[in-house]
């Protein structure tokens, strides 16, 4: 999930922390992180429509163990499907079917370890699944929110109105929503993390990950994660992190190194890309989000005046409705 390469890029300034280094504190959740991993310890019983409720075990221990080292959890449930994000669902939908085609195949055939591992790829946290783990967080009261779209925005927004001190998720995005404080790689045996502050970015050099981060801002880290491809946007062929580093490095902006690839030639670049780029990044700015201190739909950064809104920026970052679901699942 997230950016292809990111994380490696940024392996510099990772650092393995206990759980416990994190006591006092609230961090955000991202449910279907922890939904995702726990249904592949159970996935041919739910691709076979077989009644179980291991993946809700799987995250609840996950919830204990922060409670244990004295971490107050605030859990984070993706919400409605966003415009933006149609095509990378359909591809995985497709990829989804496919899997459970073939798991059935090998299972006539017999070959049932071989199913298991296809299995585990075909299945996907659904809506139920969501809610049961809610009744188990409710039973515990444990806090949690469904949000009007994605989790990855709203854990951002959490952050950024103080109300979490940091985030739990596998998704590199995180980094490039802004995020100040983001644990990855959560080892339930060791209660660790790999943990990354916002504030190491500077101290990313070219000797380490083939980039320097050193005086670049958040725009230019944006810029640099959307040109490399992104959830809401597909790479151009052939360029990847690295790639954009160098272009925006040599070019400064988007519109000219994007100008610079199609004078060179070597590379494709899909008509509208500029169009289409732009977009993208007021996904990234300008999400819908459930603000819990005002109980209400609001954006993860207001859009400038100048910068203009219309239909289909609306669509893309989610639409407004004074009738906002997210409320029934806050607590």
């Amino acid at each position: 999930m997230g950016i292809c390469g990111l994380l490696g890029l940024l392996k510099s300034i990772q650092t393995t922390k206990h759980l416990s280094d994190f006591a006092g504190q609230t961090l955000a959740v991202d449910a279907y992180v922890w939904l995702h991993r726990g249904i592949h310890t159970c996935a041919t019983e739910l691709a076979t429509g077989k009644s179980t409720k291991k993946y809700v075990d799987y995250a609840m221990q996950r919830i204990r163990l922060l409670r244990h080292h004295k971490v107050q959890p605030y859990v984070v449930f993706d919400g409605g499907p966003l415009p933006a994000k149609r095509s990378t669902e359909r591809d995985r939908k497709q990829r989804r079917e496919e899997n459970l085609a073939r798991a059935k195949a090998l299972t006539a055939e017999g070959k049932h370890s071989q199913a298991r591992e296809f299995y585990a790829k075909c299945v996907d946290v659904t809506p139920q699944m969501a809610f049961q783990f809610i009744k188990a967080l409710r039973a515990e009261g444990i806090q949690y929110i469904v949000a009007p779209y994605e989790a990855d925005a709203q854990m951002a927004y959490l952050e950024r109105i103080g109300l979490v001190d940091g985030i739990i998720t596998e998704d590199s995005d995180l980094l490039v929503f802004g995020c100040r404080n983001v644990l990855f790689k959560f080892d339930f045996a060791s209660s660790t993390v790999a943990y990354i502050s916002r504030t190491d970015f500077g101290s990313v050099t070219a000797a380490e990950g083939g980039i320097s981060l050193a005086g670049w801002t958040d725009t230019q880290f944006r810029a640099m994660a959307i040109l490399s491809g992104c959830d809401y946007l597909p790479s151009i062929p052939g360029v990847g992190l690295k790639t954009a580093w160098s272009l925006l490095r040599k070019h400064r902006s988007v519109a000219q190194a994007v100008r610079a690839l199609r004078l060179e030639g070597k590379k494709p670049v899909p008509k509208g890309y500029i169009e289409a780029f732009g977009l993208a990044e007021k996904v990234f700015l300008h999400q819908r989000v459930y603000c819990p201190l005002e109980e209400k739909l609001v954006n993860l950064t207001d859009i400038p005046v100048e910068e203009g809104y219309d239909a289909e920026v609306e669509a893309y970052v989610g639409r407004y409705s004074t009738s906002c679901p997210t409320s029934i699942f806050c607590n």
